[in-house]
């Protein structure tokens, strides 16, 4: 009911308005921009409550009195033709009211947008502050950690709150709100406020108090995007010799398509990994899963595999946790097991999903030392498959179908895996490149 009202409180028509620009004359900005009929959004709306349907749960975390006047309540904007994004602004939080992470609605369109039009920010958030982490803009005052006040208008905390109530979370985790928003800023904020020919950004420098007002036109030249980011590969060993340290990075446990060749590729790396840690008498071991949404739950048994002294439990064996073949325990690596080295795994508010559910067992079983930030997911969620995407706006659609838990009775399903020592990077790790979860390893 909490959540409920927090949807209500941001939605105001207000702020519908503010989002679109109807001055705009560019060719690509007024495709965006063009407004389909009231009969067809009405279409649209039903086909989107019949697809919610077919959630196993839909009211585990919203009951059904809040969850129906909150439909009508959105409903009852579709009085007039309306932009996709102006549809997605009404239908996006009755998705995300569910508290189901794989229960989606998605505006593709802002993956083939060329870059020129995103908003040139790439941006960290601490509690409802905005901060830049980059200087897209030509304006050398906006540094790393300058504090972005306002962006057209529109005040960084109304942005956080308004986003947030369009983000599909299991149990409505603050914790994956805030760091999905990190990585996804801008994929969420064009969903919702849609594409501009300019951005008048408020802000304050880092480590000042002089407020200024800078304006960036799409016609000048792109910024380069989350390079560094996606280059980054998705499994990753580093040994610290002066530590003797192993550092396995894995971004995350999505090996498409889900074929068997992938997931042999998966399993042969950690062996190569587990093999080299063994042979070069390494001390410490940290998996970073930082930013590790999840994926196929055979990559995170594997995993878990190599720091089990004996057969754990894993899934949970009720009716509502049945899939074939699923295997409800985990065995223990025979060779190059690392057990008995001192384990540690780090940890954010993206770890969600399946890497939520290793987390679980791994708290649960007391397997490793777990540091960092609480995961976006719990014990529990329910995977999803893509759903027909919505005939007239094209927003694609996906439904969490199946429950996937783990046993780890003594959890709690609306909190996620609260680390074993927590540490919160701050702003000025991330402008001076610290680490202060590594920097716990090395000095424990």
């Amino acid at each position: 009911m909490k959540h409920f009202l927090l949807i209500i409180s941001f939605l105001s028509c207000s702020l519908l308005a503010q989002a679109q620009n109807t001055s705009i004359k560019d060719s690509i900005l007024t495709n965006l921009n063009i407004k389909i009929e009231k009969e067809k959004l009405i279409e649209d709306f039903n086909q989107l409550l019949e697809t919610l349907e077919e959630h196993p749960e839909p009211f585990e975390f919203i009951d059904k009195d809040s969850y129906e006047k909150l439909v009508n309540m959105q409903r009852d904007k579709l009085k007039d033709s309306m932009t996709v994004t102006q549809f997605y602004q009404v239908t996006s939080p009755i998705v995300a009211s569910l508290g189901c992470l794989h229960t989606r609605i998605v505006d593709i369109r802002f993956f083939s947008t060329p870059q020129k039009y995103w908003l040139p920010l790439i941006v960290w958030f601490d509690d409802e502050k905005m901060y830049a982490t980059n200087n897209c803009v030509e304006n050398i005052e906006m540094n790393p950690g300058a504090e972005i006040l306002e962006i057209n208008g529109i005040s960084s905390s109304e942005i956080f709150k308004t986003l947030k109530s369009t983000i599909s979370a299991d149990a409505f985790n603050q914790s994956f709100y805030r760091g999905d928003l990190n990585v996804n800023f801008l994929y969420y904020y064009h969903s919702y406020f849609g594409f501009d020919s300019e951005y008048k950004i408020k802000f304050k420098p880092y480590n000042s108090l002089e407020i200024i007002t800078t304006t960036f036109y799409i016609d000048e030249p792109a910024p380069k995007y989350k390079t560094e980011i996606i280059n980054k590969p998705r499994l990753g060993l580093e040994i610290n010799q002066e530590h003797k340290t192993a550092i396995i990075k894995i971004k995350n446990f999505n090996y498409f398509p889900r074929g068997r060749e992938n997931i042999v590729f998966f399993k042969e790396t950690i062996d190569t990994y587990m093999k080299k840690i063994k042979d070069k008498n390494i001390s410490k071991v940290a998996f970073d899963l930082r930013g590790n949404r999840g994926g196929n739950p055979e990559c995170t048994a594997y995993l878990l595999s190599y720091i089990i002294e004996k057969e754990v439990d894993f899934y949970e064996d009720n009716d509502l946790n049945e899939r074939p073949n699923r295997p409800i325990t985990v065995k223990p690596k025979t060779t190059n097991n690392v057990n008995a080295i001192k384990t540690y795994i780090l940890t954010d508010g993206r770890c969600a999903s399946a890497t939520a559910h290793m987390l679980a067992v791994v708290k649960h079983n007391q397997l490793a030392t777990i540091i960092g930030e609480e995961t976006g997911g719990t014990y529990s969620t329910h995977p999803g498959r893509r759903a027909t995407s919505l005939q007239n706006t094209k927003l694609g659609l996906q439904i969490g179908t199946e429950r996937e838990s783990v046993n780890v009775p003594k959890l709690e399903l609306d909190k996620g895996i609260i680390p074993d020592k927590e540490i919160k990077i701050q702003l000025s790790d991330l402008i001076n490149g610290n680490d202060p979860l590594l920097n716990y390893i090395w000095q424990d």
